[in-house]
């Protein structure tokens, strides 16, 4: 038997891969054709999560093919007394496309593309239903995430009744991710190796010249691109994908200023954000969660103690030959 957090897990990213090859599914050849590979891995890993459930595995040792996976789920219906699913025959056409693209070469046709993620996403919606009592929509790909302030923040969100709650809540979600992903990474009495600037910028007011306003405007006018060039550098040092970010600061059109000493950020809007419906919603989401996925594939680890020394005197210049 699995867990139900882990059963939720792993439903979770076998929806995100249905999600990415509908995605997919609409770009063109050939790109389109990764879709049927994630469609294929989707399933397999559904059926996965079912077999386990039901002890099979335990009583075998036996690597099971992608089909055989799905005839056994079926017969474990017919012992509930439920409906067999009748997708075989268009699933071992998606089995075979997927053995063309990997093993032969050979592209499958838009309409091959189509009827893969047809199969794919109503297969998926019958067994969850049937073996689980789930609808589609109550697998969240949120559950892929870890307890994090983001996973809080993006759980939020279906609870929120108005328009700019809903935006809040994805602004402080990102917010957090990037924010709690940096400050890891700092070293002791040591600048982010994520900011790009060796040095801080002054103010205008610090400058003793904030009086002449040529001047003051210049200065403000150069910090604020200067910001803005190094946010946008941290989001492609991250990894993170920046047409989709492009689009998120379109929908979630929120700055975000970090108060000193203070652990939640100062939100104000560009203007005035429209009104999200529920694919927009979604996209915001996920592509959160692809980011967060994104960044714990990157990760790394600096030792707590690392830069640490017995005085605050700054160690010697090393001289390397």
């Amino acid at each position: 038997m699995v867990s139900k957090e882990d059963r939720m897990r792993r439903l979770a990213f076998a929806k995100y891969l249905i999600e990415m090859g509908s995605i997919n599914a609409d770009n063109v050849l050939p790109y389109s054709a990764t879709a049927l590979l994630n469609f294929h891995d989707a399933l397999e890993f559904l059926f996965d999560v079912i077999l386990e459930d039901n002890n099979v595995y335990s009583n075998s040792d036996k690597e099971f093919s992608f089909m055989k996976m799905f005839n056994i789920c079926n017969s474990k219906l017919k012992k509930k007394g439920l409906e067999k699913s009748s997708f075989g025959a268009s699933l071992k056409k998606l089995k075979d496309r997927r053995v063309d693209i990997k093993h032969r070469g050979s592209f499958p046709s838009p309409q091959d593309i189509s009827e893969a993620r047809y199969t794919a996403l109503n297969l998926f919606k019958d067994f969850c239903l049937k073996f689980y009592e789930l609808d589609y929509e109550d697998i969240d790909l949120v559950d892929l995430l870890p307890d994090s302030r983001t996973k809080k923040c993006l759980l939020n969100i279906k609870d929120c009744t108005e328009n700019i709650e809903v935006i809040d809540n994805l602004a402080l979600a990102f917010a957090y991710l990037l924010k709690d992903f940096e400050s890891t990474k700092n070293i002791p009495l040591s600048r982010s190796p994520y900011q790009l600037t060796k040095k801080r910028q002054l103010r205008a007011s610090e400058t003793g010249l904030d009086e002449i306003k040529p001047i003051r405007d210049y200065i403000e006018t150069t910090n604020d691109n200067i910001e803005s060039l190094e946010e946008n550098l941290k989001i492609i040092a991250f990894g993170i994908d920046y047409n989709k970010y492009a689009q998120f600061k379109f929908l979630v059109p929120v700055n975000i200023y970090w108060i000193l000493s203070s652990d939640e950020p100062r939100r104000t809007l560009r203007y005035e954000p429209m009104e999200l419906d529920n694919n927009q919603i979604e996209f915001c989401k996920n592509f959160i969660i692809e980011s967060a996925l994104k960044l714990q594939q990157v990760d790394f680890k600096i030792p707590e103690d690392f830069g640490l020394t017995s005085s605050l005197e700054v160690p010697p210049t090393k001289v390397i030959k």
